[in-house]
């Protein structure tokens, strides 16, 4: 397994989805992209601060009311 840093990782994944759309119109490649990455990125930071919401929305830099909602959102 090759150690890639995050920009890299992600051009190599939208390098492969457009290549895959064989033609097809790509649409909606930044909620794409947000929709696989945010969660891993608020679970990761829940796990960090052992789930305690206040601390992660402080380290995450978003409201905790919002931290709440994306929870639930995607099911965390």
């Amino acid at each position: 397994m090759s150690s890639m840093d995050l920009p890299t990782c992600i051009n190599a994944k939208l390098d492969r989805y457009f290549e895959q759309l064989d033609g097809e119109q790509a649409s909606g490649v930044h909620k794409m992209v947000i929709n696989e990455v945010e969660p891993i990125v608020i679970k990761f930071v829940l796990d960090l601060v052992n789930n305690n919401q206040s601390e992660a929305s402080r380290v995450l830099g978003i409201n905790r009311g919002t931290l709440k909602k994306k929870i639930e959102l995607y099911k965390l």
